[in-house]
């Protein structure tokens, strides 16, 4: 009877330690801290993503980080009661995994921008009843009549040897062990995008508009799909997109995701039941975030260092009088990390713009003070187009440091042993908090030494406006304009800032648009970008809830001192992402071929994104993943 008493004794305290770690996680949603979290390149109260909103970067949990995968089939060799010598078990588990539930990826990829949920609308300024949520795509460098609807079906592969090692040190102190952990991972992530060109256009980019001269055609990329995976270069811009980039073909990374590990002491052992702490630290092998695409493949845990804590308790709560190799019990494993500061690359967005990270900058110079506008007698214009336009992305996306406070990996299994076989089921929480951010110094160059610093240089929103004119004092004479339309979205071209007409010249001459005698307009004064108008887009909390099962088998009846054992098992996990499109009809098919037409009515799920609120439409991150694997090993004494 003091054996039960204290058995549930010391399974209620983890049980403790369980409810904490689920309540806690309850309130880890904040998108923004006020307070000690240096945070110096936006304005936190007045920049945080909404529940909407897309988001630049999708923090999964580390493919290594799985403590059911490591409960089963082997809790008969390890934390061992009433052992004089060292002993362990080492295992290797083969598994693969995939994700489902894949639109929710690219809604929380694009957010309210899919329309109906799935499909990303792309149309030329020019397109007669523009949807509301369509990307510009004149930003693009395709033509201003051109019209396309993108559909998006991510998903994450992965294949992953987790090799496991324990071993029981009571020959030195009763109930203490050593763990490593090394899963080596392949992975394959796929944004599988496919584009239905309803219209290609035919409209010249007319001449001024993003270059000196006309642009025909011909010389502009031939999808949305070929201009966002980069490579594509066309009138003033002379440097492709580096970040952010949409993919069509399938990413891979193969690494090691990291090497955990964790000295642990059971104070607690008895026959029928244990109970335990552990420090446990980890080692990043796995690969860092480097913006280069928009849904990169990540192994690991993004390259911070991990040191945390746990607890482990066991409870055999029934066995056979007459056959004590058959038996019932509850085994728990519970891990609480803090994850360390890990500089990564990142791309983001202007502050309430979702997805404006692709939308078009113009460089801007210093006028040379002949420009200017009619009203405030002729004042002189102090910013021109300086020839160079660029995607936003490439000047927003520098390497922040980025550290997570609390992850939490909690498992409990029910197991029932019937001589050489044994039987698993259980369930696995997964709870980390959103990220955090420091980028005091806004460091430029990121994973790729080449990349030059943007920061020296001055940027602002094109638009779709002109960005020459042309001065007539006896020939054409070609005007760099002030032109700059900071209420720009993706979505909307946007308006002229401090519009005024523009002339030329201490005489105040006309300026004209090319190739017209309309007169040409210039900002006064021009607004410019910086980075305190970027959206630090953190990747928020995320919880998982996770079932599992396994089935092995151990040659227990053998008379070595080797004994070992091989089973197979499953895993479903779902990720607790409530996004406001849950009302809407997901249909992640391949693309249609028919249909000439956009709808511009809103939608009944984006009508659900501007009347959602925080309470109902919280957004997490995570993914939701299936996975079988085969676990094998052997125990020695």
């Amino acid at each position: 009877m003091n054996r039960v008493l204290r058995g549930l004794l010391a399974l209620s305290l983890v049980s403790s330690f369980v409810a904490y770690g689920a309540e806690t996680a309850k309130s880890w949603n904040n998108c923004c801290t006020n307070g000690s979290d240096c945070n110096s390149c936006c304005d936190c109260d007045k920049c945080c993503l909404g529940p909407c909103d897309g988001y630049p970067f999708l923090q999964q949990r580390s493919q290594g980080r799985n403590s059911a995968r490591q409960l089963v089939g082997e809790q008969q060799f390890i934390n061992q009661y009433d052992m004089d010598c060292t002993y362990g078990t080492f295992s290797v588990a083969l598994e693969y995994s995939k994700t489902f539930r894949n639109e929710r990826i690219a809604n929380f990829l694009f957010g309210k921008d899919l329309v109906n949920c799935c499909e990303l609308y792309v149309q030329g300024s020019q397109v007669p009843n523009r949807h509301a949520n369509a990307w510009v795509a004149d930003y693009f460098g395709l033509p201003t009549d051109y019209s396309s609807k993108v559909r998006f079906c991510p998903k994450v592969q992965n294949v992953i040897i987790d090799l496991n090692f324990f071993l029981g040190l009571d020959e030195v102190t009763e109930g203490l062990y050593l763990k490593i952990n090394a899963p080596l991972v392949w992975t394959k992530w796929e944004l599988n995008p496919c584009e239905n060109r309803i219209d290609e256009g035919s409209n010249a980019f007319a001449a001024g508009y993003m270059s000196q001269t006309e642009i025909p055609r011909a010389s502009l990329p031939s999808s949305f799909l070929e201009a966002s995976n980069g490579g594509v270069t066309w009138g003033d811009m002379k440097t492709p997109i580096q970040y952010g980039r949409i993919s069509t073909c399938d990413l891979t990374k193969t690494r090691i995701a990291e090497i955990d590990f964790t000295l642990g002491w059971n104070f607690v052992l008895e026959e029928d039941y244990h109970f335990g702490a552990f420090l446990y630290v980890a080692a990043p092998t796995g690969n860092r975030p480097c913006g280069k695409y928009l849904f990169e493949p990540m192994v690991g845990n993004g390259k911070h260092w991990e040191l945390g804590g746990g607890l482990s308790g066991s409870w055999t709560f029934w066995q056979n009088e007459e056959c004590e190799d058959r038996y019932w019990g509850l085994w728990l494993d519970a891990t609480i990390a803090h994850l360390f500061k890990a500089n990564q690359c990142r791309s983001f967005d202007f502050c309430c713009k979702p997805n404006s990270r692709y939308m078009l900058l113009q460089e801007m110079t210093k006028a040379d003070g002949n420009l200017t506008g009619e009203a405030d007698a002729y004042t002189p214009v102090n910013n021109q187009y300086a020839t160079n336009l660029i995607p936003a992305i490439n000047w927003s996306t520098f390497n922040v440091d980025v550290k997570i406070n609390v992850q939490a990996d909690v498992a409990l299994k029910l197991g029932y042993v019937r001589e050489n076989w044994n039987f698993d089921l259980g369930y696995n929480l997964y709870a980390r908090t959103g990220e955090k951010f420091c980028c005091n110094d806004c460091e430029d160059c990121c994973c790729d030494s080449s990349c030059q610093s943007a920061s020296s240089k001055t940027y602002a929103a094109k638009g779709c406006l002109p960005v020459y004119g042309r001065w007539i004092p006896e020939g054409d004479q070609i005007i760099p304009l002030g032109n700059t339309a900071s209420n720009a979205t993706i979505s909307c071209c946007g308006d002229t800032d401090n519009s005024e007409q523009a002339f030329y010249t201490s005489e105040h001459r006309d300026v004209f648009l090319i190739p017209t005698t309309d007169y040409a307009t210039s900002s006064v004064q021009p607004v410019l970008v910086s980075r305190n108008m970027l959206n630090l887009g953190k990747s928020p909390s995320s919880i998982t809830h996770k079932v599992f099962g396994h089935i092995s088998y151990a040659w227990k009846d053998r008379d070595e001192d080797w004994i070992p054992f091989l089973g197979i098992g499953g895993e479903v996990e779902f990720a607790q992402n409530t996004d406001c499109c849950n009302d809407c009809n997901y249909n992640c098919a391949p693309c249609s071929t028919t249909g000439t037409t956009h709808t511009s009515s809103t939608t009944n799920c984006n009508a659900c994104c501007n009347n959602c609120k925080d309470d109902c439409c919280t957004r997490r991150g995570g993914l939701s993943i299936w996975g079988l694997w085969i676990k094998g090993g052997i125990s020695f004494n």
